[in-house]
Parts: structure tokens; C-alpha cells; sequence
């Protein structure tokens, strides 16, 4: 009966601790998307035309592909500079780099641009990014010329139009 009685403790615990985690990670990802990325990309994820480019109906697109994934979580570590169009307008900025976050935080950020911003674009199918993968992704820093290589190569992937600069970069 002693046995049953820690089971029954123990269980309620591990409950208690998985829905404690499940609240904190939901925390981290809306508590630095609306400190950090909604500054620029405003808390509706639209941007603002010309200065800072959509993140809303836009990025869960690019998840149909690998590469796209990747593409995610190199931008949120490496930051991008340069010319890019999205949605026909053309923004010309800088993006810092956020690789002092951490891996898990990294992850649930993305992760809640794209199950909240994004939804209806994001593949059947589609497994959040994890921990794991941002951390991977780490070891390839990239410069802001192969980044931008990186997204016509994306873009022309997904047949979006791409920028001529950037177009003449990925060859």
C-alpha cells in the first residue's frame, strides 16, 4: 500500500512539473517575441511596410522545404542584412543576430511565429523546431553575403520572386 501511495505522489508531481514546464515554455516564446521581435515586426507579426518586413503569412511557408527551416533559425542566430522582397515590397534593413538566447528560447520563439502567425501555411505534418536543431544550426555561423544567398536560394526554391541583387549573389 506504501508503494501505491509514492506511486500515486510521485505521478501527481510529475503532472504538476510537466505543466509547470509546458507554462514556462509558453512564457518564453510570447515573452521575447513581444519584447524582441514585435519592437520591429509589431506584435501582429505584419511588419511595417518598407522598414520591417511580415513575419505573419509569410515564414510558414518556407517550412515546406528543409531548407526553409533551416533558413528560420539561421536568421534568428546570424541576423540578415540587405535588400529582400517580401509580399512585392522591397525592405532594405538590418536584422541583429539573437544567438545570445538560448537554444530552447531560440526555438519556441520561432515556434511561436509559426503556429501563431502562421498556421494555415505551415505543411501537414509539420513538427515544431526544437532545441536540439537551433543548436545544431549554431555551428554554421553565417556571413550577411551567405545569408543572402541562403534566402534566393529559398526563394527560388518556394518560386518566389527573388531581388536581382540577390539573384546574381546566389550563382
Amino acid at each position: 500500500m506504501r508503494e501505491v501511495k509514492i506511486g500515486i505522489v510521485l505521478g501527481a508531481g510529475l503532472i504538476v512539473l510537466a505543466q509547470l514546464m509546458t507554462a514556462r515554455a509558453v512564457r518564453a516564446e510570447t515573452g521575447v517575441f513581444a519584447t524582441t521581435c514585435a519592437v520591429c515586426h509589431q506584435p501582429t507579426g505584419r511588419g511595417v511596410p518598407g522598414l520591417y518586413p511580415p513575419l505573419a503569412d509569410t515564414v510558414g511557408a518556407y517550412v515546406r522545404i528543409p531548407a526553409g527551416r533551416r533558413y528560420l533559425m539561421d536568421v534568428v542566430l546570424d541576423g540578415m542584412a540587405g535588400r529582400i522582397v517580401s509580399h512585392d515590397v522591397t525592405y532594405n534593413g538590418l536584422m541583429p543576430s539573437f544567438a545570445n538566447l538560448g537554444d530552447g528560447v531560440l526555438a519556441a520563439t520561432l515556434n511561436h511565429v509559426l503556429f501563431k502567425l502562421n498556421r494555415r501555411l505551415l505543411p501537414a505534418g509539420f513538427k515544431p523546431i526544437t532545441a536540439s536543431e537551433v543548436r545544431g544550426a549554431r555551428h554554421d555561423k553565417l556571413s550577411a553575403a551567405a545569408m543572402s544567398r541562403e534566402r534566393a536560394r529559398l526563394m527560388k526554391s518556394l518560386g518566389a520572386k527573388v531581388p536581382d541583387a540577390a539573384q546574381s549573389e546566389a550563382r
